[in-house]
């Protein structure tokens, strides 16, 4: 996986600008072989959920000078503490035979609530996940056919100055496929602080802990430039991407089409049988692989959305820890799709 790391510390040395906005971060995603993100995965949280601030951006920056002249923002989340349900699922068709070809498949059920810290100020986000990833092919490795990943997002973001904030993301999770608890738990981890020099440009430093076999510890720094409140550059780590907003009615729904390319994949603790013996053995599982992606993105009041991406999936590898085996595979093509409500 040495390629792959290569990449992830040029990709982390160009950005990561995972300063967060405000709101709750609602879409409770685990990381699976489609996207690391995948509505994503514990990135999907504060990627996609967290871009509106919880007030009026003048009042943010709590300096007039420095203020969009732009609409209301439309408020992402609800105000009480359930915060909605969001469905996801997706599919990744291999483009050759290698291994005889690896076909994935992913459906995700995810659940949001906020709990006041003292006051409604002060929010932590909590996300409760559940996803199934399922594997077709190649038969000669004894991969398992379904491969699970449950647990609970907590996201905290707060303000210390008008222009400088702190992101915390933990993401305590179980990716096994079921039939064993060794190397079973797996923790996400991000944490960040957050400047932001002007109504345009945010930066972010801070570290993220992936806790997969191939990705340990990265660095994130970067940042998100938005030369109009309609246009939006990302210079991020693990997901640079542009954004356009296509459509806005009044503060109630806007729609984005955006492009961008993504690190995937995971890790998982399986069980094999490896042989006429019948003997079982425990292994770590790891897929990855790297996305280009475009996408549509609708998004309504109240936390509530749709989304539809599609894009190819290349670098794509299998990776097997205890015995240190690695498959290289063919490049793939995805779909993907996420409902909020």
């Amino acid at each position: 996986m040495q390629s792959i790391r290569s990449t992830v510390t040029l990709i982390a040395c160009m950005g990561i600008s995972w300063a967060l906005s405000n709101s709750l971060p609602t879409v409770a995603a685990s990381s699976g072989p489609l996207d690391d993100h995948a509505t994503g995965g514990p990135l999907g949280v504060w990627e996609e959920e967290n871009r509106e601030t919880l007030s009026d951006p003048s009042v943010a920056m709590d300096n007039a000078s420095l203020a969009w002249d732009a609409p209301r923002p439309i408020e992402r989340f609800r105000r009480g503490f359930f915060q909605g349900v969001e469905l996801a699922g997706g599919a990744l068709l291999d483009t050759g035979s290698r291994l005889g070809g690896l076909d994935q498949s992913y459906w995700e059920a995810s659940a949001s609530f906020g709990v006041p810290l003292g006051s409604f100020t002060n929010i932590l986000a909590v996300s409760p996940f559940f996803r199934a990833d399922h594997l077709a092919g190649p038969t000669e490795l004894a991969l398992p056919e379904t491969l699970y990943s449950t647990g609970v997002n907590l996201f905290h973001r707060k303000e210390w100055t008008p222009r400088i904030s702190t992101t915390v993301l933990l993401a305590p999770s179980v990716r096994s496929d079921f039939t064993t608890s060794q190397n079973a738990f797996r923790l996400f981890g991000l944490g960040l602080i957050n400047y932001q020099s002007s109504p345009s440009l945010k930066w972010s430093l801070g570290a993220v802990y992936f806790d997969r076999a191939d990705l340990g510890v990265l660095p994130a720094v970067g940042l998100t430039w938005t030369p109009r409140e309609d246009l939006e550059f990302e210079f991020l780590m693990p997901r640079p991407r542009f954004r356009k907003r296509l459509w806005r009615t009044n503060d109630q729904a806007e729609a984005w089409l955006y492009a961008g390319a993504s690190i995937g994949g995971n890790t998982w603790a399986i069980s094999r049988d490896v042989g006429a013996s019948d003997t079982i053995q425990l292994e770590e599982l790891t897929l990855s692989g790297l996305r280009s992606f475009v996408g549509y993105e609708v998004i309504r009041a109240g936390n509530r959305g749709l989304r539809v991406e599609g894009g190819i999936v290349f670098r794509r590898d299998i990776e097997l820890e205890q015995q240190a085996l690695r498959y290289n595979l063919d490049n793939a093509l995805f779909v993907e799709t996420a409902w909020k409500f």
